[in-house]
């Protein structure tokens, strides 16, 4: 980058290359992933997803067992409280979700549902792919949209930040992965 010093920014809700890589996936992580080479959606903090027979709910199941880089285990309040703070503040919705949502609430811990204006089943790539962020760590956040997150807390496999310097930055593995045995 041309720039004499990095800024210290790992907030993943910011447009597109507005943080540090690897914010947006490396460090929180989406509901489901999208492999190019199969044209699949790969469950990842979700493990399925069921419509409604009219396409107007969606209904996610998270997965068992992830725990933010904290401890703090994840749950579908926190994929609700991510997608309501797109909402509240609508610097953070990109993909404009909320031009065809009408709601989402987390049911219980595990589930959390999707309500449509109409029903538009493209939208599921906009929701699948959101980085969702702890609830926890969050609502404490005076201001979102200029909040640059220097010490994540985050899903993903690399969340530790152990050096930050002008143009230089070490990430480390985070102690609570989900995926057994990685990052290697």
């Amino acid at each position: 980058e041309q720039q004499s010093a990095w800024v210290r920014n790992f907030n993943p809700l910011l447009p597109d290359k507005s943080q540090r890589f690897p914010t947006r996936s490396g460090i929180y992580e989406p509901l489901f992933v999208y492999n190019v080479m199969t044209g699949e959606f790969v469950p990842w903090l979700a493990t399925e997803y069921k419509w409604s027979p009219d396409a107007t709910k969606l209904t996610m199941t998270v997965r068992d067992g992830v725990k933010w880089s904290d401890g703090q285990p994840f749950t579908a309040k926190d994929a609700a409280y991510t997608f309501n703070l797109l909402k509240e503040h609508k610097e953070f919705d990109t993909q404009a979700v909320w031009g065809f949502l009408t709601g989402v609430k987390a049911v219980d811990d595990k589930t959390v549902e999707f309500s449509f204006e109409q029903a538009y089943t493209p939208g599921f790539i906009d929701l699948a792919q959101q980085p969702i962020v702890p609830e926890h760590v969050w609502k404490d956040v005076a201001d979102p949209v200029k909040y640059t997150n220097e010490n994540p807390v985050g899903t993903g496999p690399f969340t530790e930040i152990n050096m930050f310097q002008n143009q230089v930055y070490e990430l480390g593995r985070n102690p609570n992965y989900w995926l057994a045995g990685k990052p290697y």
